[in-house]
């Protein structure tokens, strides 16, 4: 019974250890692209008023930005009329608030109005103090130098926006660029329509190593990536090709995808970015960088082959928002969404279940019937180990009553090792007969162990990635998000990178009275008998693989955290009872 119990905790570990070093992979620290930063300054009245610009927005609040200069080879170019002003204007959806730039007619937040953090809509847009903003152009590939020229920019209607401007790169020719923004008034998705037309009926002039321009995407998404093991936060490099998703490596901070792609993401725990481009046959480049240890920069760009045209209009889709299946089907089907678009398979961005996923299923649909018993899912999850208990209660309890009866065996056990100790073979035989005799089985107190890790895996990636869990408070002040770590005191402003070696930014108490729970229900569930034979291998199972599990599980989801001390607690009150009616059956 103990070799072998033993072996199964051991694989479990390596099973679980595996599954967190998987999710934790991160690469090195490469030093991230250096962008020109943008100072935000309030215009003034009599500025606005001296320039003359028809640029005019009376229903938003504008500010005025100091303007780079212009990317080099290519230069903003007006025969005629007013500078265009370096501003900032807001577009309102249902779901989003967007900050537009005219500094490359960019976008500098994209805000979530129905999903929060901290308390405040959450930015999709996370700049880290890059100065990047979303959507910027390049001439040629990401390579390049962006374009953060001025742009002037009008309003088409509701629902669109536009930034064009002219440029040209001989004294012959000039072209025009625009950047249409076009929005839905309920819809995650829009659409952006990049835009050229020379001067002159002949082929842009726009060929850079074989790219006309860039798109790109960055420097991060929402919320703030923290790398803590891959446990609380993530980002995933994602494309669709030829129907099948793939899940992209970087090496060295990069992938490069020649392929032609349905579309590609940057996704996260609980968002994503997925940009969704025209049949043109572009290259799709990823990038990241490290702006300190627990801080990652993830970029996306589209790079344009040469256009062979006087005027060509692009049309990239992109979806801002959560990773939630039924938000993320609705594209296919032409009927359920604003853009009339299909069979985009977006909600292959959502993470997929381990080989476990029909036992994660049935967790779910139990997760959210505890839920709506009461609206407070660290209850919730109280509730459904209530449950699962009481379902598992026939096989944990004739497996409880097995090892109470090894323990009432412990001196017929001990007299047949000391009498049969110099012939092994004679001894496991008389041993087998005792069994036998007893009707014991000495793997009994195997089972409860072996039907726990399943639902322990599954659980973990339930309580991982199960949208609703995120934010969600058990007790307020403690435990206030049941998807990630809880904190009874945090130093991870003294010490950001957290202890060394460990990583640490927080003491946790879950943790801790997870290992006391697991120590003493392992202790209560120990055949004294094994004390002779293997005590170094009961020692290790009752106090050195809690301790262990301490250190695995330190930044797990409080909620998985949660559902093993209260199941450790019910295991220590049934084996409790099952102790207390055995001695008094053997007094009476």
């Amino acid at each position: 019974m103990d070799k072998n119990t033993l072996i199964a905790v051991v694989l479990s570990v390596i099973v679980i250890t595996g599954g967190f070093m998987i999710q934790g992979m991160f690469f090195p620290p490469e030093q991230p692209q250096q962008t020109v930063s943008q100072e935000i300054v309030q215009i003034e009245d009599s500025t606005a008023a001296q320039s003359g610009s028809t640029q005019t927005d009376t229903d938003q609040q504008l500010t005025v930005l100091s303007a780079p200069a212009g990317s080099s080879g290519v230069v903003p170019w007006e025969e005629d009329g007013p500078e265009p002003l370096a501003r900032e204007i807001t577009h309102e959806t249902e779901l989003f608030t967007v900050t537009f730039s005219t500094v490359g007619g960019t976008v500098s937040s994209i805000k979530l109005k129905e999903h929060l953090d901290n308390g405040v809509p959450l930015e999709m847009i996370k700049k880290n103090g890059s100065g990047m903003n979303a959507f910027e152009l390049y001439f040629g590939s990401n390579e390049s130098e962006a374009v953060n020229d001025l742009f002037y920019y009008k309003r088409i209607d509701d629902n669109t926006v536009e930034f064009y401007r002219n440029f040209k790169i001989s004294d012959t020719s000039w072209f025009t660029l625009k950047k249409t923004y076009v929005f839905a008034p309920d819809d995650y998705m829009f659409e952006l329509h990049i835009s050229f037309e020379n001067s002159e009926n002949a082929y842009l002039p726009l060929n850079f190593g074989g790219y006309s321009y860039t798109l790109g995407f960055g420097p991060q998404i929402g919320p703030e990536a923290e790398i803590t093991g891959g446990r609380s936060e993530y980002r995933k490099y994602l494309t669709y090709e030829n129907g099948k998703l793939e899940n992209n490596k970087l090496k060295n901070n990069l992938y490069v995808v020649e392929n032609n792609v349905s579309w590609a993401a940057i996704a996260g725990k609980y968002f994503t970015v997925i940009g969704i481009p025209d049949s043109t046959q572009y290259t799709v480049t990823f990038s990241n960088s490290m702006e300190s240890k627990k801080t990652i920069d993830s970029m996306v760009f589209f790079s344009r082959p040469v256009i062979k045209s006087s005027r060509n209009t692009d049309i990239y889709r992109f979806f801002t928002g959560p990773k939630l299946n039924n938000v993320l089907s609705k594209y296919n089907d032409s009927d359920k969404n604003s853009f009339g678009v299909s069979d985009l398979n977006l909600e292959e961005v959502v993470d997929t279940s381990s080989w476990l996923g029909w036992l994660e299923w049935i967790l779910k649909k139990l997760l959210v019937f505890s839920y709506s018993l009461v609206p407070n899912y660290g209850v919730a999850i109280i509730i459904m180990t209530i449950i699962i208990k009481i379902v598992l209660f026939p096989f944990t309890h004739k497996s409880y009553e097995s090892t109470s009866r090894m323990q009432a065996l412990t001196p017929k056990i001990n007299e047949i090792k000391e009498k049969f100790k110099d012939t092994p073979t004679k001894m496991n035989a008389e041993m087998a007969e005792l069994y036998k005799r007893e009707k014991v089985n000495p793997m009994g107190g195997c089972l409860p162990m072996l039907l726990q890790m399943p639902i322990f895996i599954a659980l973990y990636g339930l309580l991982l990635k199960h949208f609703d869990l995120r934010g969600a408070v058990f007790i307020p002040g403690w435990i206030t998000d049941l998807s990630g770590p809880e904190s009874i005191f945090y130093f991870g402003k003294w010490i950001p990178d957290g202890l060394p070696l460990l990583g640490w930014t927080g003491i946790r108490l879950l943790p801790i009275l997870f290992t006391i729970t697991m120590i003493v229900s392992q202790k209560l569930m120990q055949n004294p008998g094994s004390d002779v034979a293997g005590g170094s291998s009961m020692k290790m199972m009752t106090t050195m693989m809690p301790v262990m599990f301490f250190f695995i599980m330190y930044n797990s989801p409080s909620g998985l955290l949660l559902y093993w001390t209260i199941t450790n607690l019910f295991t220590m009150l049934q084996q409790q009872f099952i102790n207390y009616r055995r001695k008094k059956t053997s007094a009476g």
